[in-house]
């Protein structure tokens, strides 16, 4: 199954603020990705890389950095293209989305994806056929 990783839940496995939190994300990730067929986009690598290097405390360092990245990049990547701006637009419109989720719900339309998971929002609905699931939702 094609399935969408959004942002946040690769920033739980990094953070080691909650580690309890980051070690459940490691393990459902872990078998996320030898289940499936993982896609993520050019927003996911960018907001990550931003989230690493301004948030997290302490910061990663640049090795781990461009380590992260390049295994990211092995998934699928959806690029944020001209078209996807413009369709994610009316799907904001439509559903009532934040505009960088409504990227992120249009990627993974595009990339035919069944399942989003996030913790951006709301779990369980369905967004054009798109499942959404927020795997730490109890």
């Amino acid at each position: 199954m094609r399935v969408f990783i959004d942002t946040n839940l690769w920033v739980y496995r990094l953070d080691r603020r909650d580690p309890d939190k980051a070690l459940r994300v490691q393990t459902w990730l872990a078998e996320i990705v030898n289940d499936n067929d993982v896609v993520i986009s050019t927003q996911v690598l960018i907001e990550l890389r931003s989230v690493v290097t301004r948030k997290l405390k302490p910061p990663l360092p640049d090795d781990q950095i461009i380590a992260m990245l390049e295994a990211l990049s092995a998934f699928d990547v959806v690029t944020t293209d001209a078209n996807l701006v413009l369709d994610a637009h009316v799907l904001a419109q439509r559903h009532h989305l934040q505009w960088f989720d409504a990227l992120i719900a249009e990627a993974a339309l595009r990339s035919r994806c069944a399942v989003l998971f996030s913790e951006d929002f709301s779990h369980g609905s369905s967004l054009e056929g798109l499942q959404v699931i927020n795997p730490l939702a109890a």
